[in-house]
């Protein structure tokens, strides 16, 4: 196998989609490229954070107590006919269940867009002219840029990013020349990836960058100096 028929299948390689003759193949060639053996790493870093980007939806903890609570008699109820009881518990029964319906659902809702934005950063790995560029900075954190230039998509992945404070955001740069351009604000979830969307013809850039502006919608140009800078 080429280095370029091996580089075009390292994304499916790191996502475990290739059949086993060409999984051979591509291993093989990797014990004497070095170039193939570091990009490898950089997509299954970008991997690796996608694999906790989908946190489990669970019922609140109170649940059962707020049942038992809610369908408990008191003492000065004993002398209540069994119909009004039955229908009190099952009025407060239907309350409870109808406010975990509401968590549910938001919860449900965030869950299908973290599950959008990962399915979007696996579709980009996969692409033979997918590039992953790392983000470094003043500050410690996890952060990648993956782009198509020929299809013009891309995200920004980041984990492990401090909180910038209530009152500040975290904004994406994409940088031509001596003018940046906004391409959206974020702030980090503790113990969550943040996945960004980004579409754009990347052609037109040089780099991409990251810094902490007024929050809720950041800047119209950088405010202050980037924490974290990539080379596109």
């Amino acid at each position: 196998m080429t280095h370029e028929q091996a580089s075009e299948l390292l994304a499916a390689f790191a996502l475990h989609a290739l059949d086993r003759d060409e999984e051979q193949a591509v291993s093989a060639h990797m014990q004497s490229c070095a170039q193939c053996q570091d990009e490898l790493a950089s997509l299954r870093e970008v991997t690796e954070q996608l694999g906790s980007a989908v946190g489990q939806v669970s019922p609140p903890p109170r649940l059962r107590e707020a049942v038992l609570a809610g369908i408990r008699s008191r003492p000065d109820v004993i002398t209540l006919r069994r119909g009004w009881v039955v229908a009190a518990a099952a009025a407060v029964l239907l309350l409870v269940l109808a406010a975990l319906g509401v968590s549910l659902s938001r919860q449900l809702t965030a869950l299908s867009a973290r599950l959008a934005a990962q399915e979007r950063v696996l579709a980009l790995l996969a692409a033979p002219s997918s590039r992953s560029v790392p983000l470094t900075g003043s500050v410690t954190a996890a952060v990648r840029f993956v782009y198509d230039p020929d299809r013009g998509r891309g995200a920004l992945v980041v984990s492990d990013l401090r909180d910038p404070g209530r009152e500040s955001v975290y904004q994406l740069w994409l940088i031509a020349g001596a003018q940046p351009e906004s391409a959206g604000v974020f702030r980090p979830l503790p113990g969550q990836p943040i996945v960004l969307p980004v579409t754009a013809d990347f052609s037109r850039y040089q780099a991409v960058a990251i810094s902490v502006e007024r929050a809720p919608s950041g800047a119209l140009q950088p405010t202050t100096t980037p924490v974290l800078l990539g080379k596109l």
